[in-house]
């Protein structure tokens, strides 16, 4: 199974000057590469292959000497990259690849496994021009790292943009960590109130991370847009706003993480919506509460954790009504609005809390597309993996 350990990495001055250049060397490249594919489209209508972006790449560097003076591997790992992103773009409909700005959040380029000579107790080794450079992981990644140089595959080098450097090594790892046994199902709903309602009575709040530090970003911004352009201490003052939003978001990725920990540790399945997060977007009212949420990197962050562990996530369908159904008896109060947080079943006289009755009606649905009775056996987790 490949894993990425993310270390930071902390570059001399040397070190830091060659590496901003390679950055912008590889986003040099990537974007004139790109506009090239572009221009051969539209003008010729013909779709440029590998082989004819190497040749394009030779006339860049004929007419701009200073590419080569960035990793040729480096460089051609570029290429690769955006030959990826077309037909990521093609085949599974994703974004069609943009034009790479230096003002994004991170700059990256990618280290084939060949430009990473050796890992020796808290250095690395990458290429010639960035040797011994000291890095920091846990103990536990560390050790790793050091027994297993032959399992790594690559690594992408990261500049945040806090003038921080990070290094992603992927590597071929087995897991070790083996979650206790359980049969338990669970529904969870989502909301911004409360972010995740559990249909087993757990819920996580919504800690608002940006709201509840919205007056220091807004005093941080005022700061810097009064700093003058182009000088050190507007600089200075774009590294301090930066920071503190990295701040903030480590904050809401560790509570993310905590969160997801816990639902996989209780359960061996998790049944939830398939929400239509850029849909929901589209309401101006909810659109900056839900994307504090960090909705679509919760479901990831489930995922791919789901996947390593070996419990299993059912996502029902978006249209399914969770929080108009009586999770009792099964009538549909069809009149059910945003506002009504709690009704009582007209039906069967049952008082509902709305985001634990949608809960419970995620949790019924799973069971029932696993085929899970009241009246049926308890299964074990290999059965039920078996039926998902």
């Amino acid at each position: 199974m490949l894993k990425s350990i993310k270390v930071q990495i902390y570059p001399n001055t040397e070190q830091q000057f060659y590496i901003n250049k390679m950055l912008g060397t590889c986003r040099f490249v990537y974007n004139n590469c790109l506009s090239y594919k572009i221009k051969e489209y539209n003008e010729n209508k013909k779709s440029t292959s590998f082989g004819e972006i190497g040749k394009y790449l030779l006339i860049l560097k004929n007419e701009y000497e200073w590419i080569k003076d960035s990793h040729a591997k480096v460089i051609q790992q570029t290429l690769i990259n955006l030959e990826g992103a077309y037909k990521s773009f093609f085949k599974n409909g994703n974004g069609f690849p943009k034009f790479k700005s230096r003002k994004d959040n991170n700059q990256t380029c990618r280290f084939p496994v060949d430009a990473i000579s050796v890992v020796k107790g808290n250095s690395i080794n990458i290429i010639k021009a960035l040797k011994n450079i000291h890095y920091k992981c846990s103990i536990e990644d560390e050790k790793y790292l050091n027994k297993n140089q032959n399992k790594i595959k690559s690594a992408t080098l990261i500049k945040t943009k806090s003038d921080k450097y990070f290094l992603s090594i992927m590597v071929n790892r087995e897991n070790n960590k083996k979650l206790p046994a359980t049969n338990k199902i669970i529904g969870i709903d989502v909301g911004i109130k409360t972010f995740v309602i559990g249909s087993d009575g757990n819920n996580f709040e919504n800690i608002k991370i940006k709201r509840n530090n919205e007056s220091k970003l807004k005093r941080l911004h005022q700061l810097h847009s009064r700093k003058e352009n182009n000088g050190k201490n507007k600089e200075k003052s774009r590294i301090r706003l930066a920071r503190y939003y990295e701040k903030l978001n480590n904050q809401k990725e560790y509570y993310l993480h905590s969160i997801t920990n816990k639902l996989l540790n209780e359960n061996q399945v998790i049944v939830m919506e398939d929400l239509n997060v850029k849909g929901m977007m589209k309401n101006h009212n909810l659109a900056k509460s839900i994307q504090e949420l960090s909705l679509y990197r919760f479901k990831t962050i489930l995922k791919y954790k789901a996947n390593w562990y070996e419990r299993d996530i059912i996502e029902i369908d978006r249209w399914f009504p969770s929080s108009k159904l009586c999770s009792m008896c099964g009538y549909k109060k069809d009149d059910l609005t945003l506002n009504d947080r709690e009704w009582i079943c007209p039906k069967c006289g049952s008082n509902h809390d709305r985001d634990f009755n949608a809960a419970k009606n995620i949790e019924n649905e799973g069971k029932r597309i696993l085929k899970i009775g009241s009246s049926s056996p308890k299964l074990t987790p290999l059965e039920i993996r078996t039926i998902v």
